[in-house]
């Protein structure tokens, strides 16, 4: 997923100093920090390590056994701030509303199949909460784990709210739809009241008006689903607190299977989501021999020259999504992600591909100057609005705001890796592209670049088709500055990609 490779030696026990660690990471890979800066964010950790010595928490979670450092980061933050979405421009036939009964069919068939997979806390029998929660952690079991709860929009502004059980004999497309039909609309207050909480909704009367957002029309979903009225494309969200990527790659592959679809559909243009769209997704076209070290260091050098005049700092940083070395009792796709911090410039020079590659190794095995930060800034036994409160106060802080604006980062890059097992195989697959967290606003905002790499491994070496996809918050988040800042990017791509090789037949 991240390119990070194989572990060449031993997981090392961490070590209990935290504050030394973070004050010698910020040195080398923040050296442009203003001292006060780097005085503040360690003195902040200190705090926060006391603090959470000095008082223990209570068990934050009922549903995994103890929440990982990227998980105790979720926690804290907005469901609309935790989101991931995938656009698969199938041109769907949204006529009649067939494509809702098929697509639910799949997802619970998806759902009742993938329980018997082992993932890392990521359990999907659970309800997303906002109040009364048990714990800091927002997912809630659900009554039933032989049972899926979905919602679909009405027409009159009501919710059909169905329990989808997971026999064979359910599952249909035929089976849901007459289930769908005998099932009066209601309000979503009425459907609390009788102790069903949605799981999964369906926006089959399009009342959302973004990709991102169909699940938070329901105030209990982790997946949402809707069809784009102007391109037919199927675009699907997900709360990241219940899932990763492997899991939303793996579901929304599920999940297109056998929709109805448009006849004479065109072919994807530039622009993946409607007109529409209020944070759009822009396709990006990535070459073949393009590996991933060379692909992060030219996004940062796309971020440093589409960042001038944007960005409080002058060397801005990247995050990038790592899979982790344990638990070694978990397949390492399905484990959860850590975040490694990847700066232009580190004390010793520009970033090159080499020590990317250290970088996440080093937040692999890890470490890394995040794992510290997030370990305690974000620990269970500190108030859940301190993180937030801190990072607004930094950013709006003359020489502080250098901290959640390097820390924070100003761009975002994610993969993800299908194999396939031959070449037709690699060049029939379907479009599948994704998108996750942007940058903070309050920090200057910045880009997201998240690539879907399918590919098929042969003896004389690897072929690959790229699903790349920009967004942007902030300043970088309009349609004419993504349009730059891919021009941008795939100049640099370019450069560092391997000479091509044969096309696909």
């Amino acid at each position: 997923m991240d390119g990070s490779g194989p572990l060449p030696f031993p997981d090392e026990a961490q070590d209990v100093d935290v504050i030394g660690r973070v004050h010698a990471a910020l040195t080398h890979q923040f050296p442009h920090l203003h001292p006060v800066a780097r005085h503040a964010i360690s003195g902040l950790v200190r705090f926060c390590d006391g603090w959470r010595r000095l008082f223990p928490a209570r068990r934050p979670t009922q549903v995994v056994p103890a929440l990982t450092t990227w998980e105790q980061f979720l926690t804290t933050e907005p469901r609309s701030r935790r989101i991931m979405v995938t656009v698969q421009p199938l041109g769907v036939e949204t006529d009649g509303g067939t494509w809702a009964p098929v697509l639910l069919a799949r997802v619970a068939r998806w759902y009742r199949d993938s329980r018997g997979v082992r993932r890392q806390n990521q359990p999907l029998d659970v309800w997303v909460a906002r109040l009364g929660r048990e714990g800091s952690d927002a997912r809630q079991c659900a009554q039933d784990a032989d049972v899926l709860t979905a919602a679909i929009t009405c027409e009159d502004g009501g919710l059909q709210v169905v329990r989808l059980s997971l026999d064979d004999a359910a599952l249909t497309p035929d089976a849901v739809a007459a289930l769908l039909a005998r099932t009066p609309s209601r309000s979503l207050a009425e459907a609390r009241r009788d102790g069903l909480f949605p799981q999964v909704l369906v926006d089959r009367a399009s009342r959302g008006d973004s990709a991102w957002t169909s699940h938070l029309l329901t105030s209990s979903a982790w997946f949402g689903a809707r069809v784009d009225a102007a391109t037919g494309a199927l675009e699907l969200s997900f709360d990241h607190l219940v899932m990763d990527g492997t899991a939303m790659a793996e579901l929304s592959l599920a999940a297109s299977e056998g929709l109805p679809r448009r006849a004479g559909r065109a072919a994807p243009g530039e622009w993946l989501t409607g007109p529409e769209e209020p944070s759009p997704l822009l396709r990006v076209e990535l070459p073949e021999g393009l590996d991933f070290r060379n692909l992060t260091c030219a996004m940062l050098q796309a971020v440093q020259r589409a960042g001038e005049g944007v960005f409080p700092v002058d060397n801005p940083t990247l995050l990038v999504p790592v899979l982790p070395a344990s638990p070694h009792t978990v397949a390492r796709k399905w484990r959860r992600i850590g975040i490694a911090v990847v700066p232009s410039r580190t004390r010793t020079g520009p970033m090159t591909p080499s020590h990317v590659a250290h970088l996440l190794e080093q937040t692999r095995r890890g470490g890394g100057v995040l794992e510290d930060i997030f370990t305690t800034l974000y620990s269970p036994t500190l108030p859940w609005w301190m993180p937030s409160l801190t990072t607004h106060g930094f950013a709006f802080t003359p020489l502080l705001r250098q901290v959640p604006a390097a820390l924070g980062g100003n761009a975002l890059l994610s993969k993800i890796t299908l194999e396939v097992d031959d070449d037709e195989a690699l060049a029939r697959h379907s479009p599948l592209f994704f998108n996750t967290m942007r940058p903070l606003c309050a920090v200057g905002g910045g880009v997201a670049l998240c690539v879907t790499e399918v590919l098929h491994a042969t003896p004389s070496g690897v072929r690959k088709r790229f699903f790349a996809a920009l967004a942007g918050s902030g300043a970088l988040g309009m349609r004419e500055k993504l349009l730059a800042f891919r021009d941008v990017l795939v100049a640099e791509a370019v450069s560092r990609a391997r000479p091509r090789r044969p096309a696909l037949p």
